[in-house]
């Protein structure tokens, strides 16, 4: 959809100021779903109420666009490796790398992708935690990158946990959203793309096996979410949305507005010193 058909389409279910906004310490609001599920479309519908509630809003996705396929690796080269010399990161790059290792990929190809993949999400939390005043909106995060570690993954025995992982990276600052809706629907949504970019999108036509691995992981992530974080005093904030067909882009960001306004408040107020 044009920026500006999305714009229309913001104000016409647009919050007013005078509405409750999220609390100050939140930096990032993070879709997790599966892929067609309408995390893109939904983040961006999302950037705009919260613009218009008053929000000063960045868009990680469109930084990426922006860049060819050369630039995109450099700009990721550029994120991740100067954090490499810092202690802290570089524990969270070898747990990663360690947890992928352990789990077992079916291809090296695999291995490499998904763990460059969550090094380079971590590192763009990492550096945008360094700036404030805006909330990050992420289409792609760490819950999916995990939860792409476990599409390929053999599901050999960790000495890592992704939540105690996740919990080293950080989760103070974060709301999670889970855009929940049915296989199929993602499924139909995604033959409708011009792009054949994903594994997902070329086992579109057929192949069940990968869509039922690809339900399974999410929904194994989804139950170990209610588990407590052990590295953590701090529980995942985790607003669900449900990504019905008969609903509209500028509809689910609605929901997805009010539900993220409702974690913060079931959470409480993000302790200053956490951040």
């Amino acid at each position: 959809m044009p920026s500006h058909e999305l714009r229309s389409a913001a104000t016409r279910h647009r919050p007013t100021r005078e509405t409750a906004r999220l609390p100050a310490g939140i930096q990032f609001v993070e879709f997790f779903g599966l892929p067609g599920i309408g995390k893109t479309t939904a983040s961006r519908h999302l950037a705009l109420h919260l613009q218009h509630s008053g929000h000063s809003v960045s868009e990680a996705k469109i930084a990426m666009e922006s860049r060819t396929l050369l630039g995109r690796q450099l700009y990721r080269v550029g994120l991740v490796l100067p954090r490499l010399f810092k202690q802290d990161f570089r524990s969270i790059a070898a747990r990663i790398a360690r947890f992928v290792a352990q789990g077992e990929q079916e291809t090296a190809t695999d291995l490499i992708r998904v763990t460059w993949n969550l090094w380079t999400v971590a590192a763009y939390i990492h550096a945008e935690r360094s700036r404030s005043g805006s909330i990050t909106i992420l289409d792609q995060g760490l819950l999916q990158g995990f939860w792409s570690v476990l599409l390929k993954s053999r599901q050999k025995r960790t000495s890592e946990s992704w939540l105690d992982i996740l919990s080293a990276i950080g989760v103070e600052d974060i709301i999670f959203v889970d855009l929940r809706g049915d296989p199929d629907l993602a499924q139909d949504r995604l033959r409708t793309r011009g792009d054949r970019s994903s594994r997902l999108q070329r086992a579109a036509s057929g192949e069940t096996a990968l869509w039922a691995k690809a339900d399974g992981a999410y929904r194994k992530m989804k139950a170990e979410i209610g588990e407590p974080l052990v590295s953590s005093a701090c529980a995942l904030m985790l607003a669900t949305v449900d990504a019905s067909a008969s609903a509209s882009p500028e509809q689910i960001a609605c929901r997805t507005y009010e539900a993220t306004l409702l974690a913060s408040r079931r959470h409480g107020p993000v302790p200053p010193e956490s951040l």
